[in-house]
């Protein structure tokens, strides 16, 4: 392979993806492996280090460096994380230091949120935009924010935990003991806990997902929409703070496509659009209601965002958004 090139690391609480991206965002050698990581580090590191090397192996002498994504608040130098609830063997691990000890190229850390605006910014949905929000949903929930050609890190590696905004103070809690929280209502157990009241048997999240996108199931398509009205309102609550110019919906929960979106914007519009009308209208030339997509890159934006700062400036000659 001639092109530059970078590996990605994605680690997930569940599964780690690894790939070759090269700089136009394409994915070579890809592999997903369990995570694994209560098993012990020493054989977690094990298997990312020899997985890391089977990719080098493939891939030839242009190598940029490698880029890691993992949930959680990383340390101040972006080295590793000090709080990783799915994966707390993890915890205060020096995983940039390991890296380059073993294998001698640049690393670049980053949470996984902020990865998947990375990668969106780049090559996908965000292309253009000087403010671009990307919130990501799946088991959770939570968002990466661009502004300027750079990601917005300002709480350990983050721009704040979305998914601790509270939409019901007397809803499930979450993984936090948040009563009410985004995160609790929207990630999978608040979609498979609405399927388990509308069907009165436990459906996956994926088959409701799937059964909403196919448009057949009008009980799916309902809980998708209820789904997809939270998401507008934990917009209409973000929005303020960041004024993003665009707004990607990214993870697995965004397959479900126009039913969710559609609720989406119609409850956003519903509760923010008088605000952001008044802002046009003052200031015409920096203010417009934002667009909502759904990402171009699904389930690869976390990985593709792991490489990305290896390949230079991220800021756009034009922002034409």
């Amino acid at each position: 392979m001639s092109r530059l090139c970078a590996i990605g690391v994605d680690i997930g609480g569940t599964h780690t993806k690894l790939g070759v991206v090269d700089a136009s965002g394409i994915i070579r050698h890809f592999r997903k492996i369990p995570t694994a990581a209560r098993g012990g580090l020493a054989a977690f590191l094990e298997r990312i280090f020899a997985e890391i090397q089977h990719q080098l192996e493939l891939t030839g002498p242009n190598i940029a460096g490698i880029g890691v994504a993992m949930h959680g608040h990383l340390d101040q130098e972006r080295r590793g994380p000090i709080l990783c609830n799915n994966t707390p063997d993890l915890r205060g691990i020096d995983i940039k230091g390991h890296l380059q000890r073993r294998f001698g190229y640049p690393v670049v850390i980053n949470n996984d949120l902020t990865a998947h605006a990375l990668a969106e910014y780049r090559y996908g949905s965000g292309q253009g935009c000087r403010r671009f929000l990307c919130l990501a949903l799946g088991t959770g929930l939570g968002a990466g924010v661009m502004v300027g050609g750079e990601p917005v890190r300002f709480i350990e590696g983050t721009p704040g935990d979305v998914g601790r905004l509270v939409l019901e103070p007397t809803g499930p809690e979450d993984a936090y003991g948040v009563r009410g929280s985004a995160e609790a209502l929207c990630g999978v157990p608040g979609i498979e806990r609405l399927a388990k009241a509308r069907y009165g048997i436990a459906k996956t999240a994926y088959e409701v997902i799937e059964a909403a996108r196919l448009g057949h199931d009008p009980i799916a398509i309902e809980i998708m929409q209820q789904i997809g009205e939270y998401v507008g309102q934990i917009l209409a609550l973000v929005c303020p703070i960041y004024l993003p110019q665009r707004i990607a919906l990214t993870g697995g929960t965004a397959e479900a496509g126009e039913v969710l979106l559609a609720a989406c914007r119609k409850r956003f519009l519903a509760t923010l659009g008088g605000y952001y009308q008044r802002l046009a209208a003052l200031a015409p030339d920096y203010y417009r209601e934002p667009e909502i997509v759904v990402g171009k890159l699904r389930s690869e934006a976390g990985l593709i965002g792991a490489v990305v700062e290896l390949f230079g400036s991220l800021e756009w000659a034009t922002h034409r958004c």
